[in-house]
């Protein structure tokens, strides 16, 4: 599809234009503006096929924006939109793609997109950038390649992978978190040049770009991009609102997402929170499970989500009770008393106390010289 943007003070006539657009199938309108300078700042910043220009405009008139615009790209399309004739040939003198007359038509417009498709050179790809955050950080192609994305620095990945953390931020908290300490001048040159050498991997690459980006805050365009966080989020959100075998599928779904540590051995400090946050969450889903499970009776599930737990939090005497619980009942008293200690051991080490005297009864009470060692 066609990225395209709309520039007119006339309200009216970009609803229509829009419209219009948008129902031909072949157009992706991003934008619409009526101030032409924020439009131009716009583009400066976002990758566009094509933009409709109204002429008679205040600050910057359609034929001023256009010679802007194609000093920053050469590609653009620009189509003229206008109430008056008399532009027609200046328009054309400027390389126009189209000259359409308001009140613009769907059947004009057409043939304006028909123009358009036919001088687009670039097939625009359907692949979409896939990127894991669990264990590490890895980017690749979501195709039957799925080849491996390679960016210009630890700092082009870091603040892509800022970006996708957050969301939508702005370009101040960006600067503050990435580049602190620095001149404002050299912080957002350094910003703009590392947002702009991201994208020109996306593109060279023939992926969607999932990265908007205005004067004051940059987002990411979600559906545009695989990303296990987002699902893993989606998952949680929606274990929260389910019961029952429902839950437990898409627990499983969860844990298959969740590989290891979020963004593990990047060392990124303002990771560190969310990383935690994502463990806990993890943690809970893990307990719903095992708990699930060991109240129905079916022993070896539930001892799979409850040593899950025990790896990534030792120090749960909760979760070791029930566990070794479960080694009891399955006979397995060796690997009982070895949890115990493991247990005992830690909270010596960590906390300086003892494992909760629940804990060592359970043992004592199949075999009484189990712990006596």
């Amino acid at each position: 599809m066609l990225r395209a943007i709309i520039v007119d003070d006339e309200l009216l006539s970009v609803k229509r234009l829009n419209r219009i657009l948008s129902e031909s199938g072949t157009v992706n309108v991003c934008r619409t503006f009526l101030n032409p300078l924020e439009a131009l700042d716009y583009a400066r910043e976002n990758p566009l096929d094509i933009v409709f220009l109204d002429i008679s405009m205040p600050e910057i008139d359609g034929m001023s924006l256009s010679a802007r615009l194609r000093a920053h790209d050469k590609e653009i399309h620009i189509v003229f939109v206008t109430g008056y004739d008399e532009y027609a040939v200046q328009a054309f003198d400027m390389n126009a793609l189209d000259y359409l007359m308001k009140p613009v038509t769907a059947e004009r417009v057409a043939r304006t997109l028909e123009r358009a498709g036919s001088k687009t050179a670039v097939t625009v790809s359907e692949s979409l950038l896939s990127i894991r955050l669990f264990n590490g950080l890895q980017l690749h192609r979501q195709d039957e390649s799925r080849s491996l994305l390679r960016l210009r620095s630890p700092k082009t990945e870091e603040l892509l992978v800022y970006l996708i953390y957050k969301g939508k931020v702005s370009r101040e908290e960006i600067i503050d978190t990435l580049w602190g300490g620095f001149e404002p001048e050299k912080a957002h040159k350094n910003l703009n040049t590392t947002l702009y050498y991201i994208r020109k991997t996306i593109s060279e690459s023939q992926l969607k770009n999932p990265i908007n980006a205005y004067r004051k805050e940059i987002w990411i365009e979600e559906e545009h991009m695989d990303c296990d966080l987002y699902e893993f989020k989606r998952l949680v959100k929606q274990i929260r609102q389910e019961q029952g075998i429902s839950a437990l599928n898409l627990i499983r779904q969860a844990e298959d997402l969740y590989t290891g540590t979020f963004l593990k051995s990047k060392g990124y400090e303002w990771a560190i929170a969310q990383s935690r946050q994502l463990e806990r969450e993890f943690i809970e889903l893990l307990e719903l499970a095992g708990k699930h499970y060991s109240e129905s009776g079916q022993s070896n599930p539930a001892l799979h989500y409850f040593e899950a737990i025990l790896k990534l939090d030792p120090l749960r005497e909760d979760i070791s009770l029930e566990t070794i619980r479960i080694y009891i009942a399955n006979g397995r008293m060796n690997e009982a008393v070895r949890q115990y200690r493991s247990l005992e051991q830690m909270l010596k080490q960590e906390l300086g106390t003892v494992p909760d005297p629940r804990i060592a009864a359970a043992i004592r009470n199949v075999d009484p010289l189990a712990l006596s060692l």
